[in-house]
């Protein structure tokens, strides 16, 4: 989750930015996800989880993508 908030902020982690629900609910989506994928989980899915509430975050914040 970290990674793709550097990636889409341009640097920031997760600490330089407000805790808002949507971080929590991604994190309970991720974990959801390996819950029921077990071994078979990808990667790429959970990314695309992180990728979705970092987005959200960033937008809040007056980012624009």
């Amino acid at each position: 989750m970290n990674n793709a908030c550097r990636q889409m902020s341009g640097g920031l982690s997760l600490d330089d930015l407000p805790d808002l629900p949507c971080i929590m609910y991604a994190l309970d989506d991720m974990q959801d996800y390996l819950e029921s994928e077990g071994e078979n989980a990808l990667t790429s899915e959970l990314y695309n989880i992180a990728q979705e509430a970092i987005a959200e975050l960033l937008e809040e914040e007056g980012f624009e993508f």
